[in-house]
């Protein structure tokens, strides 16, 4: 699995892309856009990943496959609340090929799903940050 290093300090950046990333899902769901809204919920997992890896561990993945991500959350965050999370981020991942590359578009009731899987999954990156 490759990883990068990243100075530890530099979680709070990727913690801000998520934020940022999920106010922007939040308003694409309010605007009934919803290839937008679960793309940002994607990313805002990514992101909120990215930030409880270098915060707690000083790496980030940089394998082209995202479920990578995954793996490297659930061999470095052992306990049971990381793996109810990286079950959330799991769910994030398995519909990013769907969202980008596939032709169909993204139902209501499947963008307010997959929002769901990024607001429980930054919940949690938030509680285990503070």
């Amino acid at each position: 699995m490759k990883t990068a290093k990243i100075a530890k300090a530099l979680y709070k950046n990727y913690l801000q892309k998520a934020l940022e990333f999920r106010d922007t899902m939040r308003n694409s769901l309010s605007s009934s856009n919803w290839n937008a809204a679960a793309l940002n919920a994607i990313h805002t997992g990514i992101s909120a990943n990215d930030a409880v890896l270098t915060c707690f561990h000083g790496i980030r993945s940089i394998s082209p496959k995202h479920d990578d991500a995954v793996k490297l959350l659930r061999d470095l965050m052992k306990d049971e609340k990381a793996k109810t999370a990286a079950n959330h981020l799991s769910k994030l991942i398995y519909a990013k090929n769907l969202v980008e590359y596939e032709s169909r578009l993204f139902s209501q009731s499947e963008a307010h799903t997959i929002a769901k899987h990024a607001e429980r999954f930054v919940e949690w990156v938030e509680s285990v940050l503070s």
